[in-house]
């Protein structure tokens, strides 16, 4: 029987193919401009009158698992238990999950320190060790009266190998002064585990800090938001869980000065890029869809300045035209 011999052609014309696979299933972490999927879960229609939601919880996060995430976010005291040290049961469990699937995992839970407890979301790395933990900041009165412990005013950052992240938990939502800090030291992902959506105002600080916002609830839709406030996927009554592929050097800009520049790079990286017009704002967005090309370098290349760095810019040179200048007081009527 004569042996079966395959074309070289067949071979030169697959492999494109089997590189492009094992590119898709590099994780983010190996490129210079990461690409994060994120998934984030809803305990709506989870009974917590009935007691332990770990593994429906659980049962949920492994059906977003198909997305394949880098990072997974659950709700605000999501397991619906006594408070427990950190390490405890409810953390080796989702350690666990996190070393199966290769993912980060942040939850919130129920914790004590010592004779302390606190409301605190615990963040899990990909080997399933603990890479930190937030205590909220600003508990509610009734939590405060259950015998909760604030957590420290100076909210902390935590570093993953796609960048730095920031965490907030429900009733945080209303100091925005620490959402603007954690943008000022770096976070380019805020996740929110919450009891309820907040969704007009995690819009606002989506836009307000220019960054993404991950937020993960017991009732109603947890969504993912982006850095312009929009909403970019979001759970409901067909699917508990919402998953987005997020290009961490997105910017925003100013169309003064760029609209040409604009058009220059979709005309030379095509589909490398995306550029979101918001035509009725004067904006528009950039993100690098190519895990090698940076935003930073297109920035470079084509000149352009963020949104944020042209309003330095501007109120400079306003500033400097204000010198010298006298201005006549308008009397008040």
């Amino acid at each position: 029987m004569r042996p079966i011999t395959v074309p070289l052609l067949f071979f030169t014309a697959m492999l494109p193919l089997a590189l492009l696979a094992a590119d898709a299933r590099k994780p983010a972490q190996t490129r210079r401009n990461p690409i994060v999927r994120v998934v984030t879960i809803t305990q709506a229609d989870l009974k917590r009158e009935s007691g332990d939601l770990l593994e429906e919880t659980i049962a949920r996060l492994d059906q977003a698992a198909s997305f394949q995430p880098d990072i997974a976010c659950l709700p605000e005291l999501f397991p619906n238990r006594p408070p427990e040290p950190v390490p405890g049961p409810v953390t080796e469990r989702l350690a666990a999950w996190a070393r199966q699937h290769s993912s980060y995992v942040v939850f919130g839970l129920k914790t004590r320190t010592g004779g302390e407890v606190f409301n605190s979301a615990v963040l899990i790395d990909r080997e399933g060790q603990v890479n930190g933990v937030y205590s909220k900041i600003h508990p509610t009165e009734g939590e405060l009266k259950e015998g909760t412990t604030p957590g420290r005013v100076d909210p902390p950052l935590f570093k993953t190998d796609f960048g730095i992240i920031g965490v907030q938990i429900c009733f945080d939502i209303n100091w925005w002064d620490t959402w603007k800090q954690l943008k000022q030291r770096g976070a380019k992902i805020v996740f929110f585990p919450s009891a309820f959506p907040a969704a007009r105002q995690l819009s606002a600080l989506a836009l307000m800090n220019q960054y993404y916002i991950v937020s993960s609830t017991m009732r109603g839709s947890s969504k993912i938001y982006d850095i312009t406030g929009e909403v970019l996927s979001s759970s409901g009554n067909y699917q508990q869980w919402a998953g987005a592929a997020l290009p961490i050097g997105k910017r925003l800009f100013e169309i003064d000065f760029h609209v040409k520049k604009a058009r220059e790079i979709q005309q030379k990286y095509g589909s490398k890029v995306e550029v979101v017009w918001f035509h009725d704002d004067d904006w528009f967005t950039l993100a690098s869809l190519d895990p090698d090309l940076t935003v930073e370098d297109l920035m470079s290349e084509f000149g352009l300045t963020p949104l944020s760095d042209y309003r330095v810019r501007a109120t400079a040179v306003i500033d400097k035209a204000r010198e010298g200048v006298v201005e006549q007081a308008v009397p008040v009527k």
